[in-house]
């Protein structure tokens, strides 16, 4: 049976994806190799009644025009307001100040480089040229890839400690070096900061009611093996099975380099692309400890909770990553996932969940061991443990993942959930490698949603929402046979 399009990959932006196009009276399937739909948005059971989202907390902002038309809280998506954040040592406590300044900046910045991404394509002359991106003039957001994320927030901080604070929030998962020029870019693809009812699952449960109500199929369960061409375009995807969807197009949610160097035949596509695909940079850096907690602490914070945030531990991890080398003193946030929504643990008991940055995906004395993991849970507890008394004493039970593991349950190329290193020369046009940033690929039919997208780290579901536009648009030009 064939389709109008094969969207590969049932996270936010694949469901997106199908919701518009099934709005758009099109026949669309969204093909995903889990046994749910949802990707990075699911939540799980970790621990007998303890339920967490594996692998984030927080999430880019999902865009308010976006989530309207979607009609996502009638399907029972809830955001709560973000409870303030605040910071740990062992002899005393940060409290987030709003800084409205900074904070309208980053919103003026990221929406008008959304905007920009989501300009129509040109037509044809056809969508590949390897050399357009020099004539291009800058993204409205562009000047930061000249900023170090420590100057940027020097300018809004009062002191160093709140500069510290700031660098951990948009830093939280990742390796960077705050005093390194194009590392503001951060502060555009940090998370929104507000706390989804059922953790994130419950979101990607809502996505997948709003793509099943426009008229899209979900199907779990199939791992896409490759993307099949026929005489230089898109004819459908094939399965790891043995079988076979034919579409008119394709979309892939995947990042860039699983896209095109493990689905396309390198046949399909232009030498200068594949080099410039081959050059792209992922930079996994996200682990994971999620831990029961048998008693429920007194004055449970509500809100992220940075770990003795400092702008020297930054870059010595950062340091440490890019060797290989897990550092000692690793950027921690934790967050009380229970404190804000109770269900997810027992009565009287809590669920907390510890994002860790710079932990490299495959370490230089070789890949990840138990006795390495268990090395990495043990000095987290540890530091946890040096700013809230007690805690160890009451876990009753934890799962740690390292980048690995989110490679696997993912498809993400080094565990990268970011889809790429966010570096001023893999940015804005540049970040997907094509001309002007666009969904659109050199393979004609074949359109790229997802982390390595353009708007894939500014926004959660819009680049889904951009590959879909951009594929109704040829469709109704007759651009796509």
């Amino acid at each position: 049976m064939g389709y109008d399009a094969a969207i590969i990959g049932a996270g936010a932006d694949g469901l997106v994806a199908a919701a518009l196009l099934g709005r758009a009276g099109l026949r669309a399937i969204v093909l995903e190799r889990q046994p749910q739909p949802g990707g990075l948005l699911v939540t799980r059971q970790f621990h007998p009644g303890f339920f967490a989202a594996p692998f984030a907390d927080d999430i880019a902002p999902f865009e308010d025009a976006l989530f309207r038309e979607l009609d996502l809280a009638r399907h029972g998506a809830w955001l709560a307001p973000p409870s303030p954040a605040q910071a740990l040592w062992p002899d005393r406590k940060f409290l987030a100040a709003p800084l409205a300044a900074l904070d309208a900046e980053i919103r003026t910045r990221r929406g008008t480089a959304l905007a920009r991404a989501a300009e129509p394509v040109p037509p044809p002359p056809w969508r590949f040229n390897p050399f357009a991106r020099h004539a291009e003039p800058d993204w409205p957001a562009e000047s930061w890839n000249h900023r170090a994320l420590a100057d940027v927030l020097a300018e809004h901080a009062a002191d160093e400690t709140q500069v510290a604070f700031l660098a951990a929030a948009a830093l939280e998962g990742r390796a960077a070096d705050p005093f390194a020029a194009g590392t503001a870019l951060h502060l555009l693809c940090r998370p929104a900061g507000g706390v989804w009812r059922g953790a994130l699952g419950r979101l990607g449960i809502a996505l997948a009611a709003a793509a099943r109500e426009a008229g899209a199929e979900i199907a779990c369960g199939l791992e896409v093996s490759d993307i099949r061409c026929h005489k230089g375009r898109v004819a459908g995807v094939g399965h790891a099975d043995g079988s076979e969807v034919a579409a008119r197009a394709v979309i892939s949610t995947l990042d860039l380099k699983r896209t095109f160097l493990s689905m396309v035949p390198w046949s399909e596509l232009p030498k200068p692309a594949i080099g410039r695909i081959a050059h792209f940079r992922t930079a996994g850096a996200t682990a994971r400890l999620l831990v029961a907690l048998g008693e429920r602490p007194e004055n449970l914070p509500r809100g992220p909770v940075h770990v003795m945030p400092d702008l020297r531990t930054l870059l010595e991890a950062h340091s440490a990553w890019r060797g290989g080398v897990v550092a000692e003193r690793l950027p921690l946030t934790l967050r009380f996932c229970s404190a804000v929504d109770p269900s997810l643990a027992p009565i009287g008991a809590a669920t907390l969940t510890a994002t860790i940055g710079c932990v490299p995906h495959t370490p230089f004395d070789g890949a990840w061991t138990h006795d390495k993991r268990d090395a990495l849970a043990k000095g987290v507890l540890a530091a946890i443990e040096a700013v809230l008394p007690g805690t160890q004493k009451t876990i009753v039970g934890m799962e740690l993942l390292v980048p690995p593991d989110m490679e696997t349950a993912l498809s993400a190329t080094a565990g990268d959930l970011a889809g790429g290193e966010i570096a001023p020369d893999q940015m804005f046009a540049l970040r997907p490698g094509f001309e002007r940033g666009s969904p659109c690929t050199p393979v004609e039919g074949l359109y790229l949603a997802g982390p390595s997208s353009a708007a894939g780290p500014l926004a959660t579901g819009s680049a889904g929402a951009i590959a879909a536009q951009a594929l109704i648009a040829d469709l109704r030009a007759g651009r796509l046979p």
